[in-house]
């Protein structure tokens, strides 16, 4: 049986993020605030939970071996650079006393599938980021003059062809940065990028951006992470959740030594919340307490939380009002 979500996204206030976010919808939420502006998409496969608005066709029709994306397409209002936008996971409770075994393992994994990655899973605040421009699954900067030559080509068959922005991200990104021959290649974007030189020389000033990340390894609906072909193992998640949401967070870089957990120099925020209330009330009976970014909804029993968070970053190697 699935278990019962809800997808929360930023708000004027991007972290922690508080307002519903329909799964599954073609229309993108308009998201807003002092250093971001855009919209966001979030689907995943086979949502039965709260703000469902579809069944997700729209994006999985072409991400097929994809549980779950998230697609946000928009502008950074702070002039920053490639190297200063990170995206990934935190968390606002610790995890270091329940982390499963073989989590130094699957740390030395997420090493292997990116190099680009920092954390600290033993802080009070936990957090695993990346590069933004070197984590996506597909990535599009579209620059002035590239925007300028889209409006011309559009304008001339638009009243033909109308319709929603495509779910997806096409994949074209090097190009801003002087590599035309790798514009289209993920793999050659991810090389290049994982160089912090190269991400410091390019700047995202005037730049629209297209951002997805999906993970074909974690179903929220079972919390559970399968291993690609050809394995075949599949491992249950519920037992580590300790109450906390998943939160994915794409921010500004802060200097080395401070903490990333925090609201200041928040782009934008989706977080995945279990509102099951047979998962809640196992969480209960290990003594645990669930954590709500919705005001009113924390509920919490005497007892030391068992368990940890489910971080799909770990796991892995219907409203079109804005929200202002």
């Amino acid at each position: 049986m699935a278990i019962k979500l809800r997808v929360l996204i930023s708000d004027s206030k991007a972290y922690p993020p508080t307002a519903l976010c329909p799964v599954n919808s073609a229309t993108p939420t308009r998201v807003k605030n002092d250093l971001f502006e855009g919209e966001v998409s979030v689907f995943v496969r086979g949502f039965d939970g709260e703000g469902a608005s579809g069944d997700g066709g729209v994006y999985f029709d072409k991400r097929d071996d994809m549980t779950y994306g998230i697609v946000v397409r928009g502008r950074f209002l702070d002039n920053p650079t490639a190297d200063d936008v990170v995206f990934g996971n935190v968390f606002e409770s610790p995890i270091r006393d329940s982390l499963p075994w073989g989590t130094s393992l699957a740390t030395k994994f997420m090493y292997f599938i990116d190099p680009t990655l920092e954390l600290d899973l033993y802080a009070d605040k936990p957090w695993a980021l990346s590069p933004a421009v070197a984590t996506m699954n597909h990535l599009s900067l579209r620059g002035p003059k590239a925007l300028a030559e889209d409006a011309e080509a559009l304008s001339a068959d638009m009243a033909a062809t109308p319709g929603p922005v495509g779910a997806v991200i096409s994949e074209d990104a090097l190009g801003l940065a002087g590599q035309e021959d790798g514009a289209h290649d993920v793999s050659a974007r991810r090389r290049w990028f994982s160089v912090p030189e190269n991400r410091q020389a390019l700047s995202l000033q005037d730049v629209d951006v297209g951002t997805e990340f999906s993970n074909g390894v974690l179903d929220f609906n079972t919390l559970s992470a399968t291993l690609p072909r050809p394995f075949t193992m599949s491992f249950p998640l519920l037992r580590y959740w300790d109450g906390q949401a998943v939160t994915y967070v794409c921010r500004r870089r802060v200097p080395a030594g401070e903490s990333p957990v925090k609201a200041e120099g928040v782009y934008w925020a989706v977080a995945f919340e279990i509102i099951d209330e047979d998962a809640r009330s196992q969480l209960e009976k290990r003594g645990g307490k669930v954590q709500s970014a919705v005001e009113g909804e924390s509920s919490s029993v005497t007892g030391e939380t068992a368990g940890t968070s489910v971080a799909p970053g770990e796991a892995e190697a219907a409203s079109s009002d804005d929200i202002d």
